[in-house]
């Protein structure tokens, strides 16, 4: 019996590794608070998709979908149809100012 929990420990380890790896590749470009409001808006979404299942089948999988999505994006902060739109990320420019200041 101890085998078989060992061995559903193990496999659950590499899944949560496996999606550590796989949200550290993945590079943020969404800010926090829009994050959370993805977050809030994707799980009313996906309870809303599983609550009408059996109401309304092909509506409540565009939910599901949709709800998901929005978590997915929440989640990571990472958005594929932004940066499609946005392109590549751009080089970060830090600007300097050298002002000289003569005594009156």
């Amino acid at each position: 019996m101890d085998n078989k929990y060992s061995a559903m420990n193990h496999t659950t380890e590499g899944v949560i590794d496996q999606l550590k790896d796989f949200m550290q590749e993945q590079n943020p470009n969404i800010g926090r608070s829009e994050r959370m409001l993805s977050t809030g808006a994707g799980a009313f979404i996906l309870y809303t998709g599983v609550t009408n299942i059996f109401d309304s089948p092909l509506t409540a999988l565009a939910e599901i979908s949709v709800g998901g999505l929005l978590l997915f994006r929440g989640m990571t902060g990472y958005c594929p149809v932004k940066q499609a739109i946005e392109g590549t990320p751009k080089k970060e420019v830090t600007i300097i100012e050298h002002r000289i200041v003569e005594p009156v």
